[in-house]
């Protein structure tokens, strides 16, 4: 879960372990916090999501709460340029191996296409959406798959 509201857009992104495939993606924004975690309990109803790996950065740590409070088997992903790096470069090698299959969604696929990535003076790697656009079902659909791959991301 990649959660937004106004500007970004919140991304839920269900990746099956069995095959490996994106077998669903939902992009919304301008929808209140209630109605979004409704929406996610309605998928892992759905699904029976063995782990939800959500972005805790800004409000993404109190819905996180509450849903572990509501029994949801949520795990929280604080995003670093480091545990971002992670989770872009396992999803990278996954469609370099012919890995892990997607939507044909014209949204994730312009998304995909746009994704930069920039090595800074230090000689680290920062990797985003181009100026202006988003990068929402990209980090969504990383996060999916770093459950499915076991990536192993460093918690800060």
């Amino acid at each position: 879960v990649d959660w937004g509201k106004h500007n970004d857009f919140t991304v839920l992104a269900v990746v099956d372990m069995q095959t490996n495939e994106l077998c669903y993606l939902d992009r919304f924004n301008q929808i209140d916090y209630a109605v979004q975690t409704s929406r996610l309990k309605a998928l892992a109803s759905r699904f029976q999501p063995v782990t939800i790996i959500a972005e805790s950065n800004a409000m993404g740590e109190p819905i996180i709460e509450q849903l572990q409070r509501d029994g949801l088997p949520v795990q929280a992903f604080k995003t670093t340029n480091a545990t971002k790096t992670a989770v872009i470069d396992a999803l990278a090698m996954a469609f370099e191996q012919g890995a892990i299959r997607i939507l044909n969604d014209p949204v994730l696929v312009g998304e995909l296409q746009a994704y930069e990535m920039e090595r800074l003076p230090s000689g680290m790697l920062r990797y985003s959406a181009p100026e202006g656009m988003h990068d929402d079902t990209v980090i969504a659909l990383a996060l999916a798959w770093s459950g499915v791959s076991n990536t192993p991301w460093l918690l800060w």
